[in-house]
């Protein structure tokens, strides 16, 4: 693929000055989708900086081009640079934001992907083999892909990171094994601990470690191997810090800091969603799904594992789940038995409640990616109830659970998976396409402009 980048910016920079005289420069290049004529129509250009804030504005100078630039002490805080593009009404038409910079007395290049607000469009690059049943963990710095399976369902070893500063895949080590549907979770310092999926040989009960700070391309630590604890398309959530719940029957916790996968023998089985939230110092995670406890739903917080029941749609399989900033867990999609449902469950756990919300979907759909920056979710493609594939992605304000649009999709698809990026943007990876194909084609949901 060719990256377009941005020859009507030059001299979009930030420029940091130390308090010995040292100096740092970001130079800032703008990315968009392969092919994209966003930037070719632009009035005026804006660059705004969170922290310290900065703010400037200019027209096309003579050359045809804008030249920007932003100067601050090298002694404050990490930030993040918006980068706007507006139309001769003064409408915002492109934007993007870069990922969390140090404001210090250091040299850098930074690519700032930029696309017109509310639209899925393609990153600038693709999966390479293209794959489905990814393994993915979310950092500041960006998401790593954990194997997956490629054409005719062979599962890999490839490994990638999506670098939120250059919006490159960066390939990793390759994994002690090839995998396809891994539990993966991120821990808080760079860890990624990776449990089961679908081997060569079958489903394996594998408990591997990465560390994506590990120059220059991470490191593997292979931990454990339990033939009992084997689960494919399993999910981690974390429970406390660097301490997983991995979904099956029986679950597990996955312990980065013992480096231990125990078996909850006692508790319920898991399936389906799981999804964490956290308030002041405590975790509170929600599991939703067929196969789950009793009834479909159990909360486990510090009072350990509770079951729900009175939730008739919580038995549900095929659908997603998204944390909201206020401690909420919303799910969406998906089908009961065998029926695709419209409806809604919004989770209060901290409160221990559960409530059913009519017709938020405007299209049921299973099979969904989904994801959330913290105002809005989207879910992405998927089968309809005639099991025809879905062109399209809906978009969930967070606040008020209201529907605020429905946006085509780049390459329509079913079982791919999401992740947000720290610019607010959020990735879609994978699944497979109506032939049943796996999908290289990566796609980014550039939210409204803010």
């Amino acid at each position: 693929m060719t990256v377009r980048t941005a020859t009507v910016i030059t001299g979009a920079a930030l420029g940091a000055v130390g308090c010995g005289g040292a100096t740092g420069t970001f130079s800032l290049e703008l990315v968009t989708a392969p092919g994209s004529t966003v930037l070719d129509d632009l009035a005026r250009a804006r660059l705004t900086l969170s922290l310290p804030y900065r703010r400037v504005e200019t027209t096309r100078d003579t050359d045809g081009k804008f030249h920007l630039s932003i100067d601050v002490p090298a002694d404050g805080p990490a930030g993040q640079v918006t980068f706007e593009g507006l139309d001769d009404a003064g409408t915002v038409v492109a934007w993007g934001r870069s990922g969390v910079l140090p404001i210090a007395a250091v040299d850098a290049a930074v690519a700032i992907y930029v696309a017109a607000p509310q639209t899925l469009a393609a990153a600038p690059v693709a999966l390479d083999p293209p794959r489905t049943e990814i393994g993915v963990a979310r950092f500041g710095f960006g998401v790593l892909l954990v194997g997956g399976a490629g054409a005719g369902g062979t599962p890999l070893d490839v490994v990638d990171l999506y670098d939120v500063y250059a919006h490159e895949l960066d390939r990793g080590e390759a994994a002690p094994g090839a995998r396809a549907g891994a539990a993966v979770g991120a821990g808080v310092s760079g860890y990624a601990y990776v449990f089961g999926g679908r081997g060569p040989a079958g489903t394996t009960g594998t408990f591997w470690r990465f560390d994506a700070t590990v120059a220059p391309a991470g490191q593997w630590l292979p931990i454990a191997d339990d033939p009992l604890l084997s689960r494919s398309g399993a999910v981690a959530a974390p429970v406390r810090t660097e301490t997983f719940v991995v979904t099956g029957d029986p679950p597990l916790f996955m312990d980065g800091l013992s480096l231990s996968a125990t078996a909850l023998a006692s508790g319920p089985a898991l399936a389906g969603t799981a999804t964490s939230v956290q308030l002041n110092d405590a975790i509170y995670t929600v599991v939703v799904g067929d196969g789950t406890g009793a009834d479909g739903l159990v909360r486990i917080g510090p009072q350990g594992i509770t079951q729900h029941a009175g939730v008739a749609s919580a038995r549900r399989v095929g659908h997603g789940a998204v944390g909201t900033r206020d401690a909420g867990v919303l799910v969406l999609g998906g089908a009961v038995g065998g029926v695709l449902t419209p409806t809604a469950i919004f989770a209060r756990p901290v409160a221990g409640l559960f409530d059913e919300l009519d017709s938020m979907l405007a299209t049921p759909r299973t099979g969904a990616a989904m994801a959330a920056n913290g105002d809005v979710a989207i879910i992405a493609g998927g089968r309809d109830a005639g099991g025809a594939l879905l062109t399209d992605a809906e978009v969930i304000d967070l606040t008020t659970l209201a529907r605020l649009a429905t946006i085509p999709m780049v390459v329509p698809r079913t079982g791919a998976v999401a992740a947000s990026l720290v610019t607010g943007q959020i990735l879609v990876l994978g699944g497979v396409d109506d032939s049943g194909a796996p999908v290289g084609t990566i796609e980014i949901y550039t939210p409204a402009a803010p």
